[in-house]
Parts: C-alpha cells; sequence; structure tokens
C-alpha cells in the first residue's frame, strides 16, 4: 500500500463515526487524528511516497491444524482464525492509519474486499 509523503505530510481530524460509515472501525468516539500527503515535488503532487506491505497473518493453532481439510468452509476458518488471533489484512492496514504511514483513501482501496 502506498506510504504518505514525509516531506508534506500534514495531520487532520475526522469523526470516528465518519469512518465507520465508511467501514473502518478505529474504535472510540469522538475524533481521531489521521494523516494525508498535501502534494509536493517530492511526490510528484500525489501525497504519496514510497509503499508498504500490509499482511494477512494466520498463526496454525491446534484448532485450526483440525480445520484445514478439503471439506472446510473458508468462513468456518476465518471466524475460528479471527479468534485465535489472525489479524486481517483490513486490521493491518488500519493500524497502519492510525500510526500516521497511510491514508484511509488508501485502506478502502487495497481492502476494499473485505467490507
Amino acid at each position: 500500500m502506498r506510504k504518505i509523503c514525509p516531506h508534506c505530510k500534514e495531520s487532520f481530524e475526522i469523526e470516528s463515526a465518519e469512518l465507520s460509515s465508511m467501514g473502518l472501525d478505529v474504535g472510540g468516539n469522538g475524533y481521531v487524528s489521521l494523516h494525508r500527503g498535501k502534494g509536493c515535488l517530492k511526490c510528484r503532487g500525489t501525497g504519496y511516497l514510497g509503499r508498504s506491505g500490509i499482511f494477512e497473518v494466520l498463526p496454525v493453532t491446534e484448532g485450526i491444524r483440525k480445520l484445514i481439510t478439503p471439506e472446510c468452509d473458508v468462513e468456518i476458518l476465518r471466524d475460528v482464525g479471527r479468534r485465535e488471533g489472525m489479524v486481517t489484512l483490513r486490521e493491518n492496514a488500519i493500524k497502519k492509519l492510525l500510526d500516521g504511514k497511510t491514508t484511509y483513501q488508501e485502506v478502502l482501496r487495497v481492502t476494499w474486499e473485505q467490507l
């Protein structure tokens, strides 16, 4: 996912309810401080410079190991995985959003299918 350009990075506040309405649950009520790139010569006016990976990590616990069969439904595997510590792409992307490394638009663009 694209990273915010450090040369033109600025902060702004947005209501957490507005993010929730877009499918981005950042927790809490009120306002959240986020970042965006204004656009500059270094990033060619895009507000982004460089990329960072996001990953979905599924720890193979004993419960998961028992489910990994050709007959297992993917949704069941995902539900059990979430209960046992799996981090989804969307959760990983939201962490980068809250850490000021990317924008909410980029999170939505990259993780759109996980709505």
